[in-house]
């Protein structure tokens, strides 16, 4: 998984010259396995922001033009072929010591000056292939040129600056995040690094409305598989794209950009780890049921694939049949299309184990059924509900909600275990204060009493999915918060 740092700094307040390495060890040591870190400016050293001021047709060659680029505080001459190229257009311009891809193709090269059928040319205007930037800027004609006409940044801004490239991306290792379905998000790994640092952690206020159920009608025939399932109904939409840093923060962490209504969608989850879907509200018959499919109840896909469904499976359905297999993949029926005006956002739990059945017997692994199958608790719904709305009305103010179900008939339990101070000193080999106990306890969301040796834990509903069940897990709770570093050696306990 990969993890934006400038995203967790929404969450949680790194400080601005925080040690990379030493985070990433922090992690690695006491959380999930950091993999590689990488500066996403630094694969865009030497490139800048360009103004064209002049083009004029190269003298030796029919389909290349001589461009007179402002590349700030002089103007150089750059040999281009691109096809939409126009006088006053902002550029991506590599300079000489850049490291760029010939039409995103082969292995980067370095760009040097050199001379084009006879004409000096001072680097390279760049198409977004060229630079790694296809899937965020995406073109239907490879001669294209990147536009940056709507950025606000002058000629010679680095290209890094200009468009929000100066992040760090940590890679994570997925295997080692298995039984921690906390932090398949980027809010689940600031709440570590806030616990970590002592450092506040940003709450997502919960969502608010009065709005009723209105005409949105839901019902969940297999609570066991449905732990919770809440829908939105919400009108006076349009397909459009979503902002930039919408789309850029999507791009860094390995996922391509659609549209607003998805785009929310995707941003939720890799915000909070909760999948959503919307589905198009024109294409749904009469009201949604979660149930069970019909042996042999067929259900295209929106990747095409059409499946013959089996009684395992978990599908969302209309009062005409399935529309989405749950917990995996939105079916072609319900897809966001060009002409979409209202939309039923779907923000549900669903029981990992079906999910991962279903997910295996078709060879159907995507991003929202990785999460569903890792146990997410139904409590991180109201974060996702939350946080959908916030950008939902951030991107149509005139959005309306027309209706709002939430059905959670069986609220999650919190797990609680009790542990004595004594057995933990005992298996860890180290002595322990209550005090200090339960102070790096609650930086983790644990609620915490002692009566006597006793140490009476609650776990949060972030971890009670079968993550923390048994006091083992307290005491592995209780030595990464003190550090694995800071223990001796000492001959192994029996009892």
């Amino acid at each position: 998984m990969k993890v934006s740092l400038n995203w967790i700094r929404d969450y949680v307040q790194l400080p601005a010259d925080a040690d990379l390495k030493k985070l990433a060890y922090d992690l690695t040591m006491s959380t999930v396995e950091v993999e590689d870190a990488t500066d996403l400016g630094a694969s865009f050293h030497d490139m800048v922001v360009g103004v064209i001021n002049t083009i004029e047709q190269h003298p030796n060659a029919d389909k290349l033009k001589v461009c007179k680029t402002d590349i700030g505080g002089r103007v150089e001459d750059i040999v281009c072929g691109g096809s939409n190229l126009r006088e006053g257009m902002k550029v991506a311009v590599a300079l000489p010591g850049a490291m760029c891809k010939w039409h995103g193709e082969g292995d980067l090269v370095e760009i040097k000056k050199s001379k084009l059928r006879g004409v000096d040319s001072y680097g390279m205007i760049c198409g977004a292939v060229e630079i790694g930037l296809a899937d965020l800027f995406p073109t239907k004609e490879e001669a294209h040129i990147l536009d940056l006409s709507d950025f606000d940044a002058p000629a010679g801004t680095p290209l890094a600056d200009a468009l929000d490239l100066n992040d760090i991306i940590l890679e994570i290792d997925n295997k080692s995040m298995t039984n921690r379905p906390d932090l398949w998000g980027h809010y689940g790994i600031a709440r570590e690094l806030a616990a970590l640092y002592g450092l506040p952690l940003k709450p997502i206020a919960p969502y608010r409305s009065d709005v009723g159920q209105g005409s949105l009608t839901v019902t969940v025939e297999d609570t066991e598989r449905c732990p919770r399932y809440v829908a939105a109904s919400i009108e006076n939409l349009y397909v459009k794209p979503s902002t930039y840093q919408m789309q850029s923060r999507i791009w860094k962490v390995g996922m391509r950009p659609i549209n607003a209504l998805v785009d929310v969608t995707n941003y939720v989850m890799l915000a909070t780890g909760q999948p959503t879907h919307a589905f198009d509200s024109d294409h749904i018959a009469g009201h949604i049921i979660v149930r069970r499919a019909a042996e042999g109840e067929k259900l295209l896909l929106l990747n095409g694939k059409e499946l013959p469904l089996s009684t395992d499976d978990l599908v969302i359905a209309d009062d005409a049949g399935a529309v989405g297999l749950a917990g995996v993949m939105g079916g072609a029926k319900d897809s966001i299309l060009p002409e979409t005006s209202r939309v039923i956002l779907e923000v549900a739990n669903f029981d990992a184990k079906g999910i991962r059945r279903t997910a295996l017997r078709y060879d159907n692994r995507t991003e929202a059924s990785a999460r569903y199958e890792k146990a997410i608790d139904p409590e991180r719904c109201d974060q996702a509900l939350a946080m959908s709305m916030e950008l939902f009305g951030q991107l149509y103010p005139e959005m309306k909600v027309t209706g709002l179900s939430d059905l959670y008939p069986q609220h999650l339990k919190q797990a609680e275990i009790d542990v004595t101070l004594s057995w933990l000193e005992r298996r860890l080999g180290k002595s322990l204060t209550p005090d200090d106990v339960k102070k790096k306890m609650e930086l983790l969301g644990y609620q915490v009493s002692f009566e006597g040796d006793n140490m009476h834990v609650v776990v949060p509903t972030w971890r009670s999915t079968g993550d923390v069940s048994i006091k083992a897990d307290i005491m592995e709770e209780v030595a990464r918060m003190y550090g694995y570093e800071n223990f001796e050696a000492a001959p192994i306990t029996t009892s």
